[in-house]
Order: structure tokens, then C-alpha cells, then sequence
């Protein structure tokens, strides 16, 4: 801090320096020169001043206090990969905190981009683990944020259908996120092997909006029963609490019609909550 004060101090007294001689010849080539000098190290010093605290901070290694309250350490993991974003020119991803373990969901160009994304992440003061719902290729209509938003196409059958089962129970104007939350929270629950079968019998624009999850470090632990499920699509984002239960019966009601080869395979998989909530026949639209 010594040395600092002192480069500081000795800035400041060589940009006075400099403008007492732009003083005594102002309209003379070597008065203008040195006006110009002058203001350029004035500048410098103040930006010294204001950035010498944060730089002294990096150079002693330390780091921001790991022990903060999940919402801060939110904040935290958004200021951190806010660059990561713009460098990658991706959309910007979505995070949620429970634990200190930072669950993220979004879409990016390729597995590269989301192994830049998550290693950022886990690298912010306080994260214990990550888990990545990012998904690798833009879905239809999705753009990079330096091309602006082009023209979607429209969603498959099987896409619409899920879309209407969350609006239907009272997602409305948040149905693509609640879709999202139901079908990444179930499929999170099933084997890795099971889940990536039913993901092979959807369509593409289905898979876009579920994709797998890659975690590193902590991981939460495995869903059993049903209000354990609800409280993790709560979680994902897009939901209010209050109607999640409801979302999440319909969205999954509608995945087991849209996935019948499947169905008995995967209530295998299940927890006997689970198994009874994936049996339950589709519920009827109104």
C-alpha cells in the first residue's frame, strides 16, 4: 500500500509539474505539448485512485467472502459470466443458487461455449458445484445476441402439445419455461441411459428445451416423491409456486402419450411416487 501511495504521489506531482510549464508558455508548441501531457497524466492518476483498491485486492489473492446468502452468491455467478457471455455471444443463461450449488439453464452454440459457461461458474468464490441444463445448439429461432432476433419456426406437434398442457393449467404466458423446468427436473431423475432413450423418441425442438445436465462438484440429491419433483421445476425458474403441481401433472401426463413406447421402461426407473405420478392416465383439456 506504501509503494502505491507513493507511484501515486509521484504522478500527481509530475502531471503538476507539467501543467505549471503549459501555464507559463500556453500558446507555444512545447506549452501546448505539454498541456496535452499534463491532462492525459491527470487522467491516469484519478483512474489509479478509483482502480488501485481493486487491483491491491487481486495482488494480495484475496477473494470475496465464500460465506453469503444464495441470492448474493446469484449475483455474483451474473457479474462474473456477464463477460463470458459477450465473448461467446451467446444468450444470456439463467441461474439459480440452492446450497451454494448454482444450477444453470440456457442455450449455447456448442459443448466448448457451455465447458466456458460452467468452469466460469465454478470458478466465483462460494460455488461448491454447478449443474448445467445448458443446452449445445441454438434451438429454431434462437440467434446469437450480435445477429438480433430472427423469425421462428413453428413448434413441432409434439412441442405445441406440451405448450398447451402448461397453458392449459395455468402456466400462460410462461408456458415454453415451465415446459422447459417439468421436462429437465423428470428427466434428471431417470438413469442416464433411460433418459437419453425417450430425449431419442422426441422431436428436436422438445430436446432443445430439455437437454441433458453435466454437473461439477456438489450435486443435490435424487428426487423420490412427487413434491420433491415439484419443488425442482419450482426451482429451474418460470414458475410460481402455487400452480407448479398442477404444471408439472399436465406437462408430465402429456410426456408419457407423446412417449408410449417408452412409458413401461421408464416407470421402471421411478420411485413408487414417481411411478404412480408417470402412470396416472393424461389428464383431458378443457
Amino acid at each position: 500500500m506504501t509503494i502505491t501511495k507513493r507511484l501515486l504521489q509521484t504522478a500527481g506531482l509530475a502531471a503538476g509539474v507539467v501543467g505549471v510549464v503549459a501555464a507559463s508558455a500556453p500558446e507555444s508548441v512545447v506549452g501546448r505539448n505539454a498541456r496535452r501531457l499534463a491532462d492525459r497524466l491527470a487522467r491516469d492518476v484519478r483512474y489509479a485512485v478509483a482502480s488501485s483498491p481493486g487491483i491491491l485486492y487481486r495482488l494480495a489473492g484475496r477473494e470475496p467472502d465464500p460465506n453469503v446468502s444464495d441470492d448474493v452468491l446469484a449475483d455474483r455467478i451474473r457479474s462474473t459470466i456477464g463477460p463470458v457471455e459477450k465473448r461467446l455471444d451467446v444468450p444470456r443463461v439463467h441461474i439459480f443458487v440452492e446450497d451454494h450449488v448454482a444450477v444453470v439453464h440456457g442455450d449455447v452454440p456448442d459443448a466448448w461455449a457451455a465447458r466456458m459457461v460452467e468452469h466460469a461458474i465454478m470458478n466465483v468464490s462460494g460455488v461448491r458445484g454447478v449443474e448445467s441444463h445448458l443446452h449445445c445448439g441454438l434451438a429454431p429461432g434462437d440467434t446469437r445476441p450480435s445477429r438480433g432476433a430472427e423469425i421462428a419456426e413453428p413448434p413441432s406437434p409434439a412441442l405445441e402439445a406440451l405448450l398447451e398442457a402448461a397453458r392449459d393449467a395455468g402456466a400462460n404466458g410462461n408456458a415454453r419455461p415451465a415446459v422447459h423446468a417439468v421436462l429437465c427436473a423428470f428427466g434428471d431423475r431417470m438413469p442416464a441411459a433411460e433418459r437419453d432413450k425417450m430425449f431419442g423418441h422426441l422431436p428436436s425442438d422438445v430436446r432443445a428445451i430439455a437437454g441433458p445436465v453435466h454437473r461439477h462438484g456438489e450435486r443435490p440429491a435424487r428426487l423420490r416423491t412427487v413434491p420433491q419433483l415439484v419443488a425442482a421445476v419450482v426451482a429451474e425458474g418460470g414458475i410460481e409456486p402455487a400452480g407448479a403441481d398442477r404444471i408439472t401433472r399436465a406437462v408430465v401426463a402429456v410426456l408419457h402419450g407423446i412417449v408410449p413406447e417408452d412409458a413401461r421402461d421408464i416407470a421402471g426407473v421411478l420411485p413408487a411416487d414417481l411411478r404412480e405420478l408417470w402412470e396416472t392416465a393424461p389428464v383431458g383439456r378443457s
